[in-house]
C-alpha cells in the first residue's frame, strides 16, 4: 500500500495522463477507460494538468461508480477521501463542500507538495453527476509524529456575490432594466452566469439605485423581493432565479422503504392571516397623489389566528412591484411552516437503482405515519451528500413548495401518488411471483 506522501507529493504535470478506476472497496464494477495503466490509491490525474474546470450549462457526466465522489481541480480527478460532504442549496446563494483525508505515516509529510490552495477552481461530481462548481476557500492541514491530515473547504462560484461590492463603475446606469438584466450586468465582471427557472418576472424597474459599498447579493436580493424572485444556486455553477412554477413530484420517500431516518418541525410563529405591504412611488406630472403615496397590497395567509403582518416596501415602485412584494412575503412566511430532514441510503433514487440522484430543486412525495405525512408533496431546498466509513447517505431538507416558489397542482400530485402506489404494488406482486 502506498504511503500518504506517495499520494500527494510530486508535481501534477509530471504524472502520466490517466484516469483510473475507483478503489476496490467502493467499486461498483464501472471503470473509466484510459490509455495508461499506472495507479495510485488516492490521486486520479486527468489529461489537462494545468487546466481548470469550466462553467458549463450541461457538463459531461463522469463514467464512475455510484459510490464515488470526485473532485476535479487543475485537470486532475481526485477521489477516495476519508470523509466527504457536498451540499446543494437551491434557495441559498451558494452550495458548499468539504473533503477530508487523514492517514498514518512514518515520516513527516511535505505539505508544500500538496498543491490544492484556496482559489483553485473545482467541480465536484457525486456518483459521476455534476453537483457543485466553485472554489476552494479554505485549506486546513495538521500533523503530529504519526498522523497527517488535510481538510479542503469550498463554496460555489456565487459565493463572490455575497462578499464583494458592486464595482464603482456599475453603480449607475441601470434605470429601465429588469431584474435579470440587472443581475447579469452586476455579475459579468465575475464571470458568473444566470439561469432562470419558472416564470421569472421581467417587468423593468423605472429607477434603480445602488449604494456605494453595497454587496452584489444584497442589491440583487433587494430588487428580487419586489418581483417575487427566489434567488438560489445551480449545481452547474452560476446564480439561479426561481419564478413561480408547478411543483410536480419526481420521486417518493416512504417510511420503512427508503427512509433511513427523519425528523420534522411544524411551526406557526411566522404564519399570518393577512399580509400587507405598504409603499409609495416617485411622483411625476402624470402620476401623483394618493395613487403614488398610499400604495397597499395584501395577501391571505393560512394562520388559524387573526395575525397580521405589515411590511414597508423595500424601495419605491409601482403597484405591480408592491403586489409582487406581498407575494414574496407570503413565500417567506408560509414557506417556514414545515421543515423536514430525511436521510436515505446512497445518493441515487430507487435505492440506488436509478441513474438520477436526489437533487435540490425537485419535489418529492413523502409518506411517513411517524411524521404525520401521508403522500404530502414537499420541495427539496437542500441536498447533503455525505460519505465516510459508515457509508454513503443523502440528507434532504424538505420544505413547503411555496418556499421554492412552487405552486402545487393538487390534481397532478394525486395522480403522481396513485401512479407511484400502483408501481409499488406491481413490483411487490412481481417479487412474490418470482419468489414463488
Amino acid at each position: 500500500m502506498s504511503t500518504f506522501n506517495d499520494r500527494f507529493t510530486g508535481k501534477i504535470e509530471e504524472l502520466p495522463p490517466v484516469i483510473v478506476d475507483a478503489p476496490d472497496d467502493r467499486d461498483t464494477g464501472q471503470t473509466v477507460p484510459s490509455e495508461a495503466t499506472p495507479r495510485t490509491d488516492r490521486i486520479y490525474v486527468g489529461k489537462k494538468p494545468l487546466s481548470a474546470p469550466e462553467q458549463a450549462d450541461d457538463p459531461e457526466r463522469l463514467n464512475t461508480g455510484k459510490e464515488i465522489i470526485t473532485m476535479e481541480v487543475r485537470g486532475g480527478l481526485f477521489t477516495n477521501w476519508t470523509n466527504v460532504m457536498v451540499e446543494q442549496l437551491v434557495t441559498k446563494p451558494f452550495p458548499t463542500f468539504q473533503f477530508e483525508c487523514t492517514e498514518e505515516a512514518d515520516i513527516p509529510l511535505r505539505w508544500d507538495a500538496l498543491q490544492f490552495v484556496p482559489g483553485d477552481i473545482v467541480r465536484v461530481y457525486v456518483g459521476g453527476v455534476p453537483a457543485v462548481f466553485g472554489y476552494i476557500v479554505e485549506r486546513h492541514v495538521g500533523f503530529d509524529a504519526k498522523n497527517h491530515g488535510v481538510r479542503l473547504i469550498g463554496c460555489g462560484d456565487t459565493v463572490d456575490l455575497t462578499n464583494s461590492s458592486v464595482p464603482i463603475d456599475k453603480l449607475d446606469g441601470h434605470d429601465g432594466k429588469s431584474w435579470s438584466q440587472l443581475a447579469r450586468d452586476l455579475m459579468s465582471h465575475l464571470g458568473i452566469k444566470l439561469k432562470e427557472t419558472g416564470a421569472v418576472d421581467s417587468k423593468p424597474f423605472e429607477n434603480i439605485q445602488i449604494l456605494p459599498g453595497q454587496r452584489i447579493m444584497e442589491a440583487l436580493e433587494q430588487y428580487a423581493r419586489m418581483r417575487n424572485i427566489v434567488i438560489g444556486s445551480n449545481a452547474h455553477g452560476g446564480l439561479l432565479a426561481i419564478g413561480e412554477h408547478s411543483a410536480s413530484p419526481s420521486g417518493e420517500l416512504v417510511e420503512g422503504v427508503n427512509i433511513l431516518r427523519a425528523n420534522a418541525v411544524v411551526r406557526d410563529q411566522n404564519v399570518y392571516r393577512k399580509i400587507y405591504v405598504i409603499g409609495q412611488n416617485n411622483g411625476s406630472n402624470k402620476a401623483y397623489g394618493d395613487s403614488q403615496n398610499k400604495q397597499i397590497a395584501t395577501e391571505d395567509g393560512t394562520s388559524s389566528r387573526n395575525r397580521h403582518q405589515v411590511i414597508p416596501a423595500d424601495l419605491a415602485d409601482d403597484m405591480h412591484g408592491i403586489r409582487r412584494r406581498a407575494m414574496m412575503e407570503k413565500v417567506f412566511t408560509e414557506g417556514s411552516f414545515i421543515e423536514a430532514q430525511v436521510t436515505v441510503q446512497g445518493w441515487f433514487k430507487d435505492n440506488n437503482q436509478s441513474n438520477d440522484v436526489w437533487k435540490a430543486g425537485e419535489y418529492y412525495t413523502v409518506t411517513s405515519p411517524m411524521l404525520i405525512m401521508n403522500g404530502m408533496v414537499l420541495g427539496c431546498a437542500g441536498c447533503k451528500y455525505e460519505q465516510s466509513d459508515g457509508g454513503s447517505t443523502t440528507t434532504l431538507s424538505l420544505v413547503d413548495p411555496i418556499h421554492m416558489n412552487g405552486q402545487l397542482n393538487y390534481r397532478e400530485a394525486v395522480e403522481a401518488t396513485m401512479r407511484q402506489e400502483r408501481e409499488r404494488e406491481a413490483a411487490e406482486r412481481a417479487k412474490k411471483a418470482g419468489g414463488g
